[in-house]
C-alpha cells in the first residue's frame, strides 16, 4: 500500500485494521527466514495495546504508525518490526491535543542473542511437523455415532439448575428440611462419639424416614434453600470415606439424593399408580392398578444388574417395582428377555414352590413345563445361568410366616445373586430348582434392626393407603 491511500483511510480503525494485516503478513514471511519473529508474542503485546487504548480512550485505537510518517518507513525497519510508535489522548486534555507515549516492542531473535536466550535456527531446515494439504471434496459421512461420557464428577440435572427461587414456600417446612441439615453436620463432628453419636445417627435415621414417606411439602425452592443436595449435605454421608455414618444412613440418603435430584419429590408410596374400583353385575367390588404412562419417573426393568435400585428398597406392591424398574412383572415371579441375558429379576413369595431360604443363598425354582420342556421362565433362568449373569431378588411379604428375612408388607429388594447352579426336581413337568448365593460386596439383607425395611413410617403411610381404599388393616 502506497502513502495516498494510507492517508486516504477515512477513519483510524480502519488504518488500525490496514496496518495489522500488513504486519502480520510480514510476520508470517519472516517466521521462516533468519529475521524470524515471534508471532505469538506479537498477537499478545497487540492485545494488551488494544485493550489500554481502549481503557484510557486513546484516539488511536491500537498499533499506527504516525500519520506524518509514510507507511512505508515502518514496515520497512532492517531486519525485523522494530518499534511501532502509537498516540494517545492525554485525559482531560483538548481533543487535538497529542503526546506520543510508550512504544510496544516486539521481542525477536536479534534481541533474544543478545540476551543469549535464541535457539540456533537453521534456514530451511523443518521445526515441525510439515503443513498439511487442505481438504478437498465433501467430507466423509458418519455411519455411527455414539456419544461419549466424559464426566468424571456427579452432575446437577436441570431440574435443578432452573428452580426458580422467587417461588413462595412455608418456613415451617423449609426448617424441617434444614433439621435433617444441621443433623448431618452434628453427625459429621469429629468431637462425637459414644452415645451421642448413636442419639445424632438415631434422630437422623428417623429424619430421612420421614422426608422419604410423610414430606408431601416438597419443592424446588425448599430442595434448594436447604442445601441438602450440596456437598454439605446429603452427600456428605453417602460419601465419607471416614466411616462415620452406618452403612444403612449412607444407603437412605442415596437413595434420597437420587429421587430429589432427578425432580421426584412426591413420597406419595402409589405415585404414578392409577388405582381404581370396579363393581360387576353382582356387585362385588375389586380393586385394579395400573401404571400412569405419563408419569415422568417410569423405568424400564429389561437389564441385568441393579439398574439404579437400592439395597432394601421396598415397594406396597409389585406394580410399584414394576414402575420403579426392579421387576418388569405384574403378577409373575420371573423377569426376563430370551436371547438377550435371560431372566433379569425373580420374586420369593409364596405358591407351592420348595423354595429354600437361607438369606445369603437360596434354592429358587423355577415354573412347572409342558411334556418334559421347560417353561419360558425356566429357560430364563438357565440362559442367565450360562451367561454367568447375577438376577436382582425381590422378597414379598406372602413368603411364609417362619421366614425370618420376609418383610412385614409388600416387596422389598435384597441385592444381587449369582446362579450357581440347577438340579431337576420332577423330569415330567421340567421342574428346575436353581441354587443361587447373594453377590459379595452388597450391604446386608435389611430384615431386622434400625436398618429394617419396610420402616415404620412405610408402614404408618402404607396403612393410611389402605383404610382409603377401604381394606382392613
Amino acid at each position: 500500500m502506497d502513502d495516498e491511500k494510507w492517508l486516504a483511510l477515512p477513519s483510524f480503525t480502519d488504518k488500525f485494521e490496514t496496518a495489522k494485516r500488513l504486519i502480520v503478513e510480514k510476520l508470517r514471511r519472516q517466521c521462516d527466514g533468519p529475521n524470524f519473529v515471534d508471532e505469538v508474542t506479537f498477537d499478545k503485546q497487540t492485545d494488551q495495546i488494544v485493550r489500554f487504548c481502549d481503557r484510557t480512550h486513546n484516539s488511536i485505537p491500537g498499533i499506527l504508525p504516525e500519520e506524518s510518517t509514510p507507511l512505508a518507513n515502518h514496515l520497512q525497519q532492517g531486519r525485523h518490526l522494530g518499534q511501532i510508535p502509537f498516540r494517545k489522548r492525554t485525559l482531560g486534555a483538548n481533543v487535538g491535543d497529542t503526546t506520543e507515549t510508550s512504544r510496544v516492542h516486539v521481542q525477536t531473535l536479534n534481541e533474544k542473542e543478545e540476551a543469549g536466550e535464541a535457539k540456533s535456527y537453521v534456514q530451511g531446515q523443518q521445526y515441525g511437523p510439515p503443513k498439511k494439504k487442505p481438504r478437498r471434496g465433501p467430507l466423509p459421512e458418519f455411519t455411527s455415532v455414539t456419544p461419549i461420557n466424559t464426566r468424571t464428577t456427579r452432575h446437577s440435572s436441570e431440574w435443578y439448575e432452573n428452580i426458580n427461587m422467587r417461588e413462595k414456600f412455608n418456613r415451617r417446612d423449609l426448617d424441617s428440611l434444614k433439621a435433617i441439615y444441621g443433623l448431618i453436620q452434628e453427625c459429621n463432628n469429629p468431637t462425637i462419639s459414644g452415645s451421642d453419636a448413636s442419639t445424632s445417627f438415631r434422630r437422623l435415621r428417623t429424619r430421612l424416614h420421614q422426608a422419604e414417606t410423610a414430606y408431601d411439602f416438597l419443592s424446588g425452592v425448599l430442595i434448594k434453600k436447604s442445601k441438602l443436595l450440596d456437598e454439605g449435605g446429603l452427600p456428605s454421608v453417602f460419601s465419607a470415606q471416614n466411616g462415620i455414618f452406618p452403612w444403612d444412613l449412607r444407603a437412605d440418603s442415596l437413595a434420597l439424593y437420587q429421587r430429589w435430584l432427578y425432580g421426584r419429590l412426591d413420597p406419595h408410596l402409589l405415585v404414578g399408580i392409577n388405582t381404581k374400583q370396579k363393581k360387576n353385575a353382582a356387585g362385588k367390588s375389586m380393586k385394579t392398578y395400573s401404571l400412569n404412562r405419563d408419569y415422568q419417573g417410569l423405568r424400564s426393568a429389561n437389564c441385568s444388574g441393579e439398574n439404579n435400585l437400592t439395597n432394601g428398597q421396598w415397594w406396597p406392591l409389585q406394580i410399584c417395582a414394576l414402575r420403579d424398574g426392579a421387576h418388569g412383572e405384574m403378577e409373575a415371579g420371573i423377569h426376563g428377555q430370551s436371547g438377550k441375558g435371560g431372566a433379569y429379576s425373580v420374586v420369593m413369595s409364596s405358591g407351592g414352590y420348595a423354595d429354600i431360604d437361607k438369606g445369603e443363598s437360596v434354592v429358587y425354582c423355577g415354573t412347572a413345563g409342558f411334556d418334559g420342556k421347560p417353561s419360558a421362565g425356566t429357560t430364563l433362568l438357565l440362559e442367565a445361568l450360562g451367561l454367568q449373569s447375577p438376577v436382582r431378588l425381590l422378597r414379598s411379604s406372602a413368603l411364609p410366616a417362619s421366614n425370618r428375612y420376609r418383610p412385614q408388607k409388600g416387596l422389598r429388594y435384597d441385592g444381587l445373586y449369582n446362579i450357581d447352579s440347577f438340579s431337576v426336581l420332577d423330569a415330567k413337568t421340567a421342574m428346575y430348582a436353581f441354587a443361587m448365593t447373594r453377590t459379595k460386596g452388597q450391604d446386608p439383607i435389611r430384615w431386622q434392626g434400625d436398618e429394617r425395611r419396610p420402616t415404620n413410617e412405610q408402614l404408618a403411610e402404607y396403612a393410611k393407603i389402605r383404610q382409603l381404599m377401604g381394606f382392613s388393616n
